[in-house]
């Protein structure tokens, strides 16, 4: 009994350490995806405070927010990202061209994407 408790016990770690390997390769991979795609107007975290635009708020001011883990759920339909974010299967907003250049997300860059901004909190 003592001995099935334990392989049970030691199961359970292995599951843990590897969940939360896969969720710190999911945070890694929004991070490159936010420096890819979001720094050029965000600051995305410390290492990358001289940078963005002046009137955008950083991802960290955004996850201090009440609402900040809506806005990044919903950042899509933000103004301006339906302007220049493109995603297969869905229609750009527009028919012009973007007013920016234009970023190629899938739906993995947004689930990683989302694990970095959670991870700000």
């Amino acid at each position: 009994m003592l001995r099935s408790s334990v392989f049970i016990l030691i199961a359970a770690l292995a599951a843990s350490v590897s969940a939360r390997a896969d969720e710190a390769a999911l945070v890694g991979k929004g991070r490159e995806v936010a420096l890819l795609h979001c720094a050029r107007c965000h600051v995305i975290d410390a290492k990358t405070r001289l940078g963005g635009i002046g009137s955008t708020p950083s991802f960290p001011l955004l996850m201090s927010l009440a609402d900040g883990e809506h806005r990044f759920i919903t950042f899509f339909d933000r103004r301006p990202h339906p302007v220049f974010i493109r995603m297969e299967g869905v229609e750009p907003l527009t028919p012009l061209p973007a007013n920016a250049a234009e970023a190629e997300l899938t739906v993995d860059d947004l689930d990683a994407l989302i694990a970095y901004a959670l991870s700000l909190k």
